[in-house]
Parts: structure tokens; sequence; C-alpha cells
């Protein structure tokens, strides 16, 4: 059942365009009496208007709706180990505004972010249109209890962060998995306009996984789907994070690769994203061979999820983006050597807001029209 993702995919598709009810049911696959009930409801929130009615030949006119955005905001927050990105977000995915914030994960993290947030909702004319938060935090959370059962990058374990959060604030609160909680973007705004069924591929200092698979994002019981970064594909390879040896993610994450180009005498120290990129850039000997096979590992891998799940598309996303264009040289011959039907491979432009517009569509997609 999509019954309580319908409200949000009106939303975020009005927002391109106004469109008629028949037209949204056609798109979204559903009957025409679910859509005028979801569309009512959206109309008597003022989230929606109807426009005046076109007359085409002969029966009844069919009137237009379209997103009235600024009846209401939602707000995402990005959990950063040294900062939170903020993003303040229209009905219709378009951002108010976004800021950044000092952050220390180790002293009273709920009390700041509580704070940070209490200082949106008081805005004058933005903060009472705010109908939830949503925070998206690299780890494994479970989104179902609002717990953060682990995130090393955090230093955060079995950290009951919603219920704590909610205690403090006065609206609806939200946590995923920041891989999750951009592939919820990708489903309202992105890669899921022209399918139901696709993955989100997340590099950058892990490596992570969205699933969509009819048109919902797979979270599993206890919020653990989507773990690719600890698909294990040499078990005499380097020692992970999780405990175990030779996980994708300890060739493919950052980290792994600045400390691979250091063990083969390619840099003198561990390097960042940006220095590893420079000396792509400039063809540095060994760099750009050491990506490529980090990409065909990664390649190989995403291939047999393909290959189980049947999907048809994948969207690359993550702070390493910069990295692809060295990655993919690998990537792609691995990924078109491995699966067993075409796969529609794109890359999503990437800033340091994406992770928190994809908490913002948390909110969007589960508390928006929901009252």
């Amino acid at each position: 059942m999509r019954e309580d993702l319908v409200r949000a995919e009106i939303l975020a598709m009005l927002g391109r365009e106004p469109l008629n009810r028949s037209e949204i049911a056609a798109r979204l696959g559903l009957g025409a009496a679910t859509v005028t009930e979801h569309t009512r409801r959206l109309i008597d929130l003022g989230y929606l208007r109807e426009l005046a009615p076109q007359v085409s030949g002969r029966g009844r006119p069919r009137v237009p709706l379209e997103v009235l955005p600024d009846a209401a905001y939602t707000l995402g927050l990005r959990v950063h180990h040294t900062h939170v990105v903020g993003v303040l977000m229209r009905l219709n995915g378009s951002e108010v505004r976004r800021f950044t914030l000092p952050f220390d994960p180790r002293h009273e993290p709920v009390e700041q972010l509580a704070k940070m947030c209490l200082e949106v909702l008081g805005e004058p004319g933005a903060g009472e249109r705010v109908r939830g938060v949503g925070l998206a935090v690299p780890g494994v959370i479970d989104p179902a209890k609002g717990v953060v059962r682990l995130s090393p990058h955090l230093g955060w374990s079995d950290l009951a962060l919603r219920p704590r959060l909610a205690e403090l604030l006065p609206v609806p609160v939200l946590i995923d998995n920041d891989t999750r909680a951009s592939t919820t973007a990708e489903l309202l705004f992105g890669t899921g306009r022209d399918h139901d069924d696709f993955l989100v591929l997340a590099v950058g200092g892990g490596v992570g996984m969205g699933i969509v698979l009819g048109r919902r994002v797979h979270r599993g019981p206890d919020g653990v789907a989507g773990e690719f970064g600890h698909v294990p594909v040499d078990p005499f390879g380097p020692p992970c994070v999780c405990g175990r040896r030779g996980c994708v993610e300890t060739y493919a994450a950052d980290y792994a690769l600045a400390a691979r180009a250091l063990e083969r005498g390619l840099t003198s120290r561990a390097v960042a994203v940006d220095e590893l990129h420079a000396l792509a850039l400039a063809g540095t000997p060994g760099i750009r061979d050491l990506m490529a096979e980090a990409g065909a590992t990664l390649g190989r891998a995403a291939a047999g999820i393909v290959n189980v799940l049947a999907v048809r598309a994948l969207t690359v996303i993550g702070e390493s983006h910069v990295l692809w264009p060295y990655l993919e040289p690998g990537f792609r011959p691995a990924v078109e050597g491995g699966v067993l039907s075409g796969l529609e491979i794109s890359v999503r432009p990437w800033d340091d807001s994406a992770h928190a517009i994809g908490a913002a569509c948390l909110v969007l997609a589960a508390t928006v029209g929901a009252r």
C-alpha cells in the first residue's frame, strides 16, 4: 500500500506543472476515486487549489490543480561530525533557505539539535508553517523507533534521538539514514518520476544504497536495509569499521581510497577527497588506476544487487561525486558486464545540502497532508 505517500507524490508532481485529476491518476497509476479523495484533502488543507476549468471538445471540463508551495514548509537537517546543514523546504521541493551551523556530536547533541530547530520554528512568518523536522544521520538507523543504532562518524550508539527530540520540539520529528533520506527525495523529485523500482548508490565517507521497490523506500524490519558498504567481497581484504574484512566500503569509500593510495606510495600521507581529485585531475601516476580498480569492485557488487532485485535504474549520489569520473571507468564496464538486463545509470549533481533536502522530504512523505 502507498496511501501514506500518495499525497506527497501528488504535491511533488504538481510542483512541476498544473495537472488535472485524470492526468494525476494516469501518471501515478491510481484510480480516479483515490486521486479525488487525496486531492480533496489537500485542497481542504490549503496545499492545492483549482484553476479555471479547461474545455476540450465534448465531455465535462477538466479542472487543473496547482500546488501552493508556501502553504507549508518542512525542515531537514543533515548531521555531520563537525556541523549541521539545514534546509527549509516548500511543498514543491524548492528551498526557502539553507543554513550551516557548527556541531559537536560529543557534547549534548540532542540539545544542540533542538536549539537549531527551535530557532527556525520561532522565525516570524516561516516557523509557524513548519509541519515537521527530519534528520538525516550517517550510520545504522532504526527509523521506526527513532534510534541511532550505530554511527561511527558521530561516535553514537543506541542513541534515542527522535524520542528525545520529540520531547523538546512542538512538531513531529523523523530520522533516517542519510542515504535513505536522499532516496526519498529521489523518489519524489528525481529518479522516481520515471521509475517505480530503482537503486541509489551513495559514495562518500562510507558506501550506502537506497532501495525503492514498488514506489516504496525499503528499510527492512530494523532499518538496516541498504548497508551495501558492508557487502563482503574479499575475506582477506582490508579491515572494516564493522569488524569484518573486505567489505565494499574498504575499497571504495573516500577514506579507503586515501589509505590505499598511501599504501602504494602514491601519496606521502592520507589525503582528503579534494586532494585525491586534484591528483587524479593532474594525472598523478597510479591514482587513476587505483580509482578504476575501486570502481570495478563497486560495480561488480552493485551488479549482484541489480540482478537480485531486477531494477532498471541506478542513481549515483554522495560527497565523493568529484571522484566519479575516475571511478566510473571501472564501475560501468563491471556493472554492464554483470547485469542480466539493461541498466540506466545517472549521476546526480551534489552539494552539502543534498542529504538535508532528503531529510525534509522524509517529513513531506510522512506527515504533510496526513492529519
